[in-house]
């Protein structure tokens, strides 16, 4: 699945900053440790860390909650962004329904070097991109502002 560039907007207006390369967001979502999910829940949204792995371009998370796991399935969408606020990376998606396979699991325990456990932990929430938002900003808490952005668009499910 390859997904098409878009453009960013920035405080209302298309960015004119350097386009950043798919290669660079697809790396820092491979590469990342946590990812903070926020899903519409019944009570207040609120960001959760959990592990997970990018993989084929989709996440695989483990959510761990069933609560927001039920809810997610009656409400699928959700954002996920990594831990930095100034080379930002945020994935806008739609909960798949598939099962988790042995490949996903396999890849989850390399990179965690940890024995997952559908059993103990729950499936693998899937998260299936529809725009996938990023930009690199300059400077301490980003004030010297945005230097390279992008914007990439995937197929609904």
């Amino acid at each position: 699945m390859n997904p098409r560039p878009g453009r960013l907007r920035l405080h209302g207006a298309a960015s004119e900053r350097a386009a950043l390369d798919w290669s660079w967001v697809s790396g820092r979502l491979a590469s990342a440790g946590t990812y903070w999910v926020v899903a519409k829940t019944s009570a207040v949204p609120h960001p959760r860390p959990v592990w997970g792995t990018w993989h084929d371009d989709r996440l695989h998370l483990s959510i761990g909650s069933p609560t927001i796991t039920r809810e997610l399935h009656s409400d699928p969408m959700v954002a996920v962004h990594l831990e930095s606020g100034t080379d930002v990376v945020i994935v806008e998606g739609s909960v798949l329904t598939d099962s988790t396979t042995a490949e996903m699991i396999d890849h989850y325990n390399r990179k965690y070097d940890w024995d997952y456990r559908i059993g103990e932990y729950g499936e693998l929430t899937i998260v299936q991109p529809v725009k996938v938002l990023a930009w690199q900003a300059a400077g301490w808490a980003g004030r010297e502002s945005f230097q390279a952005t992008g914007c990439w668009l995937f197929d609904r499910p």
